[in-house]
């Protein structure tokens, strides 16, 4: 018997503010999705005649293909190559995706170095928080990040309300390290840029960087010339100053653990809904 995924996670497709959003920021009508899914399955079928073993990663559901249309603006020939760049980096970097198990990343979970909230903001943006600080020391532990952040991302993706509102992310440097800033070396921010800015799906709202040391402002200095600029333009630095932060997420959506009003989140829901979502795949 099929297991029943909360609607919290993925949606039964889109609320009527969501449908209006998607109509005027994305281009997305009835006739518009009919059609352009049809040319993006179309692009990928002769992609795959072309170069066998191509798009191994890319699914045939409408609820997945969809997700690249919308992150795209229903533009065909762009969404096809995001459609591209997601299963290239896949194949790169296949050891942060392949064999992966929700037994492998579900410590990251516990621990909140990967922490998804179950609500969304009050913009409809799921929310997603990163700990690093709270990896252990040791090698492979950058790897394990990114592992948990991959997996999680792979699947909430497939929900419509997501794909419309998009993601904002946290990311919490409180008690980091330099052995622990070190452990994410060139090959793993790379994914990270790669990851973000055009081979995946989705539509990245905005990045915000609390607790940040002196060390990592300096690494981001050197790493900011090879962003793209809509990904500089929404990554927000703010160190201790919440005012900053509170000035772009709204206090209410900030987390409890960085001075929000918005409670902690129990790990348990987010494994929840990952084991609904493996028994179903």
């Amino acid at each position: 018997m099929a297991t029943h995924i909360d609607t919290r996670w993925i949606s039964n497709g889109l609320s009527e503010a969501s449908a209006e959003k998607a109509r005027v920021e994305l281009n997305e009508t009835p006739e518009n999705r009919v059609e352009c899914l049809a040319a993006l399955r179309e692009k990928i079928r002769e992609h795959k005649l072309e170069n066998e073993g191509s798009l191994s990663a890319i699914k045939d559901t409408d609820r997945f293909l969809i997700a690249f249309l919308r992150a795209r603006k229903y533009d065909v020939e762009r969404a096809f190559k995001l459609a591209v760049n997601y299963d290239l980096l896949r194949q790169k970097h296949s050891d942060l995706v392949d064999g992966t198990t929700l037994e492998m990343v579900k410590p990251l979970f516990e621990r909140r170095v990967v922490h998804v909230f179950g609500d969304r903001d009050s913009q409809g943006r799921r929310m997603l928080m990163m700990q690093p600080a709270k990896l252990s020391e040791g090698g492979g532990q950058s790897k394990d990040a990114l592992r948990a952040l991959i997996y999680v991302l792979d699947r909430i993706i497939e929900d419509e309300e997501t794909q419309v509102n998009g993601f904002v992310f946290i990311n919490n440097f409180a008690g980091m390290t330099l052995s622990k800033i070190l452990m994410f070396d060139h090959s793993r921010a790379s994914v990270v840029m790669s990851l973000f800015q055009d081979a995946f799906p989705a539509r990245f709202k905005a990045f915000h960087v609390v607790n940040q040391s002196a060390i990592f402002s300096i690494v981001y200095a050197v790493v900011r010339p090879f962003m793209k600029e809509k990904l500089r333009s929404r990554y927000h630095m703010h160190g201790a100053d919440r005012e900053s932060l509170y000035a772009i997420l709204p206090r209410c959506d900030v987390p409890d653990e960085i001075d929000g009003d918005r409670p902690a989140y129990d790990h348990g829901d987010i494994v929840k809904f990952l084991t609904s979502f493996h028994e179903q795949e």
